[in-house]
């Protein structure tokens, strides 16, 4: 859970920011400042025809992820993919790992 978050409009191509790490039990694979290639806090959001990531090519076209997401450098937390073991690296690091398959995910929004 993260204390606030916001999300900017089109015009913003729907960047995300997040109000400092997140609080519970499944670790933080949104928020590292620590790591330039793992922070998705100001990322804008890419999809398969449209790449904002800062990979240098387009991550959401990927064929191992072809999906929409805030994307940095292809790395970490994607809800979107494919969570087969053999797929992703990391899927949710460090409490999901490389080898561990995860059947659906679901991710909610409440207003204070």
């Amino acid at each position: 859970m993260y204390d606030g978050f916001s999300v900017s409009d089109e015009a913003g191509k729907y960047q995300l920011f997040l109000a400092g790490p997140a609080t519970g039990t499944l670790g933080d694979s949104m928020y590292d400042t620590g790591n330039r290639y793992r922070d998705l806090s100001g990322m804008s959001f890419s999809t398969p025809d449209r790449g904002n990531d800062r990979s240098g090519g387009n991550c959401a076209a990927d064929s191992n992820r072809r999906g929409g997401w805030w994307f940095n450098w292809c790395h970490q937390a994607f809800l979107n993919g494919q969570w087969s073991p053999e797929s992703w690296y990391r899927p949710w690091y460090p409490t999901v790992e490389w080898g561990t398959s995860v059947r659906g995910t679901t991710m909610m929004v409440r207003r204070n």
